[in-house]
């Protein structure tokens, strides 16, 4: 097998010489088989060390290209969700603002509800929120997850505040509807009322906060219905519903009786509350003095206006403790009970009128004290 192999050897690489002339001489150089043997594998060394080289070269350059591709491909889906999550962040917080001004408008609805209404809770909006506004580069989709969690949170906020708005709004409406038929009781409209109604004007003032341009109709409408609300209860306020008197005892009431001077039938306009000498009488809302001294039948008398369409009148008195043109408020004294005038004992007689048309007392009393 080697002398085979020594024999092709011999065969492809003989003995030779190379010829080398200089300066007119020749000279000769032998390269013998190992010599030639040498340089073929060094030059098979080199060929094949090129071929892998341009092998690795090209294979690199594609791995290169492809890697570049890859960055592209990976820089427009960044891209993508860099721009879905500004779109998404910029409508979240757009959002945000919109409940927190609703929860604003909502606390200032339940701090501004009248006293006889019962309050109804609403959900707290988030004061901070954790996105930003910066251009942060991530391509981790966990900050899209965030992003969607929190819309859920404010969906789920803006649902409570809805049924907080409608609980707000049938509260209102209830509270009409209460009135109506607390005055329908009494044959007394409060669209009357609240039409006569000239409430002196208190004193008033402070910075201006306009409400945001922003709000929604629907708040408008229920910011109207609650300042109607407000302004109805404020003229409802001064109704006397109170008797005048806190020790007494009803000795005649209102409507057709025998007269217990001229022993006739007729019609008392008022009721009578009799009680010790000197009682003292009180104003049952706040209203302005129309009359006050001697009148008549009536003796020491006094006529209070409540502006809102009722009157009330006091007769019999011992003393009169208020001034025409007085402004009294809801339990002062305004005088003392006695009998002056055409009586026949210590009381009070006591008479409420509305629109110039005298009611009963006692009626309005049990129809309005739970309400007003």
């Amino acid at each position: 097998m080697l002398k085979q192999l020594d024999k092709i050897i011999q065969a492809c690489f003989p003995y030779r010489q190379l010829l080398i002339r200089q300066n007119g001489k020749v000279k000769y150089l032998p390269i013998s088989t190992s010599i030639q043997l040498f340089l073929a594998l060094v030059l098979l060394t080199i060929l094949s060390w090129f071929s892998y080289s341009t092998t690795k070269y090209f294979s690199l350059n594609e791995k290169v290209s492809q890697t570049e591709d890859n960055l592209k491909q990976s820089q427009t889906v960044f891209d993508a969700l860099s721009a879905q999550y500004q779109t998404k962040n910029m409508q979240l917080n757009q959002q945000l603002s919109q409940l927190q001004q609703q929860q604003l408008i909502l606390q200032n609805l339940l701090d501004s509800l009248p006293a006889k209404i019962s309050p109804t809770s609403t959900s707290d909006a988030p004061e901070t929120f954790n996105s930003s506004n910066d251009n942060t580069r991530t391509t981790d989709n966990s900050v899209l997850n965030d992003l969607f969690q929190a819309k859920k949170q404010l969906d789920s906020l803006e649902i409570s505040q809805n049924n907080s708005f409608e609980e707000i709004s049938s509260q209102i409406s209830k509270r009409r509807q209460q009135l109506i038929k607390a005055f329908d009781l009494t044959g007394i409209s409060i669209d009357m009322i609240h039409q006569k109604s000239t409430q002196p004007i208190n004193a008033q003032g402070g910075p201006l906060f306009e409400l945001s341009e922003n709000m929604t109709d629907k708040y408008h409408l229920l910011t109207n219905e609650l300042i109607a609300l407000r302004q109805l209860e404020t003229s409802l306020k001064n109704v006397p519903i109170k008797l005048p008197a806190k020790d007494y005892y009803i000795s005649s009431t209102y409507g057709y009786r025998n007269d217990p001077i001229a022993n006739k039938r007729a019609m008392h306009k008022g009721i009578d509350m009799a009680g010790w000498s000197k009682t003292e009488i009180y104003a049952p809302a706040n209203g302005k003095v129309k009359r006050a001294g001697k009148n008549g039948n009536y003796g020491n008398f006094i006529e209070i206006d409540h502006l809102n369409g009722f009157t009330t009148r006091y007769g019999h008195l011992h003393e009169v403790k208020v001034k025409k043109g007085q402004y009294v408020n809801e339990n002062f004294v305004i005088g003392l009970m006695g009998s002056t005038g055409r009586s026949t004992s210590t009381h009070l007689h006591y008479e409420v009128l509305f629109d110039d048309r005298t009611i009963n007392p006692l009626k309005l009393t049990k129809a309005l004290k739970y309400v007003l």
